[in-house]
């Protein structure tokens, strides 16, 4: 009898050991997405054994899944974090300019924003770089790739994949979202004229300002809220949201994945850029700003946003998933100021080529001089993109976005190379004329200041 407690022990001790073999023993593998047409950079595999108990809390790598998230890495052997190489590289390149920092300081503060970061690149090297103020209530300072919610800017960002499946041949700009998409999108005034994509990217679909994004398309014609009445679609410019929730909803449709992972595995990992449309879905958590109001109010914490968010609906519903993309995109002011580098490149910074350079210049292009377009008035956005000007010499192209108490701009200049980023916090100044914040057209003054013959 006295063997029974022998053997149990011996049982116990060898399940511990199988158990425990099985647990410390997994590795999660995660695979860089394939380098855009006309890359050479090669796939990098990385690979890495998470701990017997990970330590809990935001940043904490997540549970393997059955599609595991996906990386990039600008130096296998280096294990940098997607997103916080581009910013490292700015800082150990940056030379400084004393007296141009002492201006973007002045600048910021006689806006009176509580956060501040600006980035001014030429070819890809910094020129101005300067951060201000704090990030969050407990006063934490800002930096350059704190997470913020870009507003309207994120419509800018969504097109750049949306014109990745263009360039794949996935749609045509001229035809009806029906041909693509699981609504038919029309104007009930004129229900014969179907909107399509070029209409939405120009902002001259007709549909109207609100903040409804998602409609009951069958009963537009009872209840039609989100059209202009007796304006045919392609015929006037008014700037809406909703174009930019049918944007992600289009990419969904296209692709058959969720707008989130499309972004991620064909934009954001190529060049390694953390972002994401809802804040949970970030793989760092752990630099975010709080939302603000006028004077630095905080209107909601970055961890409440992240409670708030976390039923965000991940997968593949373009009919349901029109509220996306409009302006929830969770990104850094270094991360933005790479994408920027992308658009003056021609489509291609660092050597990964996201799009081609006959793209880019469509892109900002008046789409009523396009052969047989479907937009037939000027508009002020070409794809996504508009244009504005600080000075007398040179045009800037991009997108500003407000929330709140935030402004996000993000410009570059085609013939110079130069790119031009900024982020405020907690600032309620007035729109110029062009509808561009002063203290972007202020910023963008200093940052011409570098540009050729200045």
């Amino acid at each position: 009898m006295k063997t029974r407690p022998i053997a149990l022990l011996l049982f116990l001790l060898l399940f511990l050991l199988l158990t425990g073999a099985r647990g410390e023993g997994r590795q999660f593998v995660f695979v860089t997405p394939a380098p855009p047409t006309g890359t050479a950079a090669p796939v990098v595999v990385n690979t890495f054994t998470p701990s017997p108990e990970p330590t809990p809390g935001p940043t904490a790598e997540p549970q393997a899944t059955a599609e595991p998230a996906q990386t990039a890495a600008p130096d296998p052997e280096v294990p940098v974090q997607p997103g916080e190489y581009w910013a490292m590289d700015l800082l150990d390149t940056y030379k400084g300019s004393k007296e141009a920092e002492g201006k973007a300081d002045d600048i910021f503060r006689s806006a009176g924003v509580r956060t501040g970061v600006l980035i001014v690149t030429h070819a890809g090297e910094p020129v101005l770089v300067r951060t201000y103020g704090v990030r969050n209530r407990d006063r934490e300072p800002v930096s350059l790739h704190t997470r913020f919610r870009i507003a309207s800017v994120t419509k800018m960002v969504t097109a750049i994949g949306l014109m990745r499946l263009y360039e794949q041949g996935a749609f045509d700009l001229d035809a009806p979202l029906s041909a693509y998409m699981p609504m038919r999108v029309a104007n009930p005034s004129y229900p014969d004229e179907e909107v399509t994509m070029r209409q939405v990217l120009s902002h001259t679909s007709s549909i109207k300002t609100g903040l409804r994004y998602k409609p009951n398309w069958e009963k537009l014609k009872k209840d039609n809220r989100y059209f202009k009445r007796y304006v045919h679609p392609g015929t006037r410019y008014m700037y809406a949201n909703l174009n930019g929730g049918l944007c992600g909803a289009a990419i969904e449709a296209l692709s058959g994945q969720s707008v989130n992972t499309y972004m991620r595995e064909n934009v954001f990992a190529p060049l390694g850029i953390d972002a994401a449309y809802n804040p949970g879905l970030l793989l760092d958590q752990s630099d975010m700003a709080d939302m603000m109001g006028e004077n630095g109010r905080i209107i909601s914490t970055a961890g409440r946003e992240i409670r708030v968010h976390s039923d965000y609906d991940d997968t593949c519903d373009p009919r349901e998933h029109t509220d996306r993309t409009a302006g929830g995109l969770y990104i850094s002011p270094a991360a933005l100021s790479r994408l920027m580098a992308m658009f003056a490149g021609g489509g291609e910074t660092g050597g990964v080529r996201i799009l081609s350079s006959e793209t880019v210049t469509l892109m900002r292009q008046d789409q009523s001089t396009v052969e047989n377009s479907s937009v037939r008035v000027t508009s002020p956005y070409g794809l996504f993109v508009t244009h504005v000007t600080a000075g007398d010499r040179y045009v800037w192209y991009g997108h500003q976005g407000r929330y709140n108490g935030l402004c996000a701009d993000a410009f570059y200049q085609p013939e110079t190379g130069f790119t031009f980023v900024m982020v405020v916090n907690g600032y309620d100044g007035p729109l110029s004329d062009d509808g561009l914040s002063r203290i972007a057209r202020k910023a963008l003054a200093l940052a011409e200041s570098f540009l050729p013959g200045q």
